[in-house]
């Protein structure tokens, strides 16, 4: 009858043994917690093998032995340190919320065919621009340069390639390829809108990044593209969309009551 017991004993046991990777000081670190980790890791090009386990397992065994030193010294305890603790686990629960929202809420095809017509109707009032330009850090320097340019005593594409120090752009004569007007920074993208096609900007344009000389050699219409080039971005956009009205329609059913003295302080 002993044996008996003592087998079934044996049997209860052996599987909450089997569940965890090691012990610290009677502390389990369960299988589970490096699945998860190495699910983790995963997306950041790790294999899932014995040596990336074991390495994975070693961490969280120093970090266990650490959380316990600190919890003995009494860390723990300490007010800004709980207020950390309390951060991370709500982080992780808005990440989690997030990812299930996003998994439970993938768009459907009349969401995608909406925003493609949208994003159509957007590309047929579009112009993308053939932009050439020459970047200096003086103002006079480029009134200089653009003047010996309109004099023909130096062609565009030799001033770009000797003056500019935007290396990139200079050493291809200064263009910059075919693109909208708003993938530049606000004053360089208002001097294309305005300017005349094969004609250089009158006066050198200033920005964040110095003064630019401007040539604009062509312009088009954007052309959409393809609905099954644009779904991957539509499916994000979409997404993001209403993900953003979920979060707003939270906030509205919440009752929120701020501190008079926090108001003061922000006025």
């Amino acid at each position: 009858m002993k044996r008996l017991i003592l087998a079934a004993a044996v049997a209860l046991t052996f599987p909450v043994y089997a569940q965890n990777a090691a012990t610290v000081n009677g502390q389990p670190i369960p299988h589970a917690e490096i699945d998860t980790m190495v699910k983790a890791m995963a997306s950041r090009g790790m294999e899932d093998n014995a040596a990336n386990r074991k390495l994975i397992l070693d961490q969280l065994i120093t970090g266990e032995v650490l959380s316990q030193e600190a919890i003995e010294q009494g860390l723990d305890k300490d007010p800004e340190t709980r207020m950390l603790i309390e951060n991370s686990r709500k982080e992780i629960l808005i990440n989690t919320l997030i990812a299930k929202w996003m998994e439970d809420n993938t768009p459907s095809e009349a969401d995608l065919d909406k925003a493609y017509e949208e994003l159509v109707a957007d590309a047929k009032e579009a112009k993308e621009y053939n932009i050439r330009h020459i970047l200096v850090a003086d103002e006079k320097e480029a009134q200089d340069l653009l003047k010996q340019i309109k004099d023909k005593a130096i062609d565009f594409e030799a001033a770009a390639k000797e003056k500019s120090v935007d290396v990139g752009s200079g050493q291809q004569g200064g263009n910059l390829g075919w693109a909208e007007a708003d993938n530049f920074v606000p004053e360089f993208a208002e001097a294309v809108r305005k300017a005349k096609v094969k004609e250089i900007v009158d006066e050198p344009v200033q920005s964040q990044f110095g003064w630019h000389i401007i040539e604009v050699l062509d312009e088009r219409a954007v052309e959409a593209p393809s609905k099954e080039e644009a779904t991957p971005g539509l499916k994000q956009m979409v997404q993001q969309a209403k993900l953003q009205e979920y979060v707003e329609g939270l906030r509205e059913s919440a009752t929120v009551v701020e501190s008079k003295e926090e108001a003061k302080e922000t006025e």
